[in-house]
């Protein structure tokens, strides 16, 4: 069996560089092979100063290599879709950057594709993966915090990760609506675009529906029946359980680069030693999501919409 993936990346830019580049070579189970990106010069230097690893001209000759185990797809999101049919088709796992697709349709082509290849597929919601959020979810998965009523997110980071966090945390969403009001505690602004999800356990989240990032701290509170749960800085991982006036800490230590733990455990799930930290399907629901949020603005109103995770075929999604 094998003990090491073999990486490619697509787009070798900046998250590459402060983000999710380092663990490539840094882990044990990785090795970054070769990197390609239209910039040649910036790409070449990609290459040097992370490497030993080869840069590449084209996606054509990156995916032409036989020495690749999996690609890395960290283009514009725009060209998420394309690029990941290409590696797909190339025989490769593929890893692609958040927000998966531009739209639902282009998520199911994915999918479809990396299932008829025999490959396998994850989507880098990379916060899935914080020392803080695993604790949450552990917490929760515990039932310390009771009955989980509302969870808080503030707008400090993307809308789609914000939406994949409550995804991970209190499961699919029944329902939604769109609506103005007063944003949660340490958003950007007093009041503005609201997104309320009401998920199929009960519970209620509540997050900007845009985002605007100031300061960097991205926090987020779940109240429980019979506890609250505050993250204070979900990268830093300042956390606390909150039972009445006692406030118990329960700090995790950060990670050395943030897409870390994410590369750690898609790399596992590739070499066959670990289950998939976000799937195709479980990364295609903040699209579907995001995607309704986009056909409420068309259609302002109070109501409440429904969810409908069900894959339909492109054509039919199109039509």
């Amino acid at each position: 069996m094998k003990d090491v993936i073999r990486w490619g990346i697509i787009g070798c830019g900046n998250v590459c560089e402060r983000k999710s580049g380092p663990p490539l070579y840094e882990l044990t189970q990785c090795r970054l092979q070769a990197v390609t990106r239209r910039d040649t010069a910036k790409g070449r230097d990609f290459a040097q100063r992370h490497g030993p690893c080869i840069y590449e001209p084209s996606i054509e000759a990156l995916l032409a290599r036989d020495d690749l185990d999996a690609i890395y797809v960290a283009s514009p999101d725009a060209q998420h879709h394309a690029h990941t049919l290409e590696a797909a088709a190339s025989g490769r796992h593929v890893l692609v950057e958040k927000a998966m697709a531009s739209n639902t349709a282009e998520c199911n082509e994915m999918i479809t594709a990396c299932e008829s290849a025999g490959v396998l597929l994850s989507v880098a919601y990379y916060r899935r993966c914080y020392p803080s959020i695993l604790a949450a979810k552990e917490l929760l998965d515990q039932g310390l915090l009771g009955e989980v009523k509302e969870l808080w997110i503030n707008d400090q980071f993307p809308t789609s990760h914000r939406i994949d966090l409550a995804h991970f945390l209190l499961g699919d969403v029944a329902q939604l609506r769109v609506t103005e009001g007063r944003l949660p505690p340490d958003s950007h602004a007093a009041s503005g675009q609201i997104l309320e999800t009401q998920h199929l356990g009960g519970a209620r989240c509540t997050m900007n529906s845009e985002w605007r990032e100031n300061h960097d701290i991205e926090k987020l509170v779940i109240d429980g029946s019979e506890a609250r749960l505050v993250i204070d800085d979900l990268k830093a991982g300042r956390m606390w359980l909150v039972k009445g006036w006692s406030a118990e800490p329960r700090h995790q230590s950060p990670l050395p680069w943030t897409h870390q733990g994410l590369m750690a455990a898609v790399s596992d799930h590739f070499l066959g030693r670990g289950p998939n930290p976000c799937s195709g399907e479980e990364g295609r629901k903040s699209t579907v999501i995001l995607d309704s949020i986009a056909q409420a603005a068309a259609d302002p109103g109070d109501q409440w919409r429904q969810v409908d995770y069900r894959r339909a075929s492109s054509s039919d999604q199109r039509s």
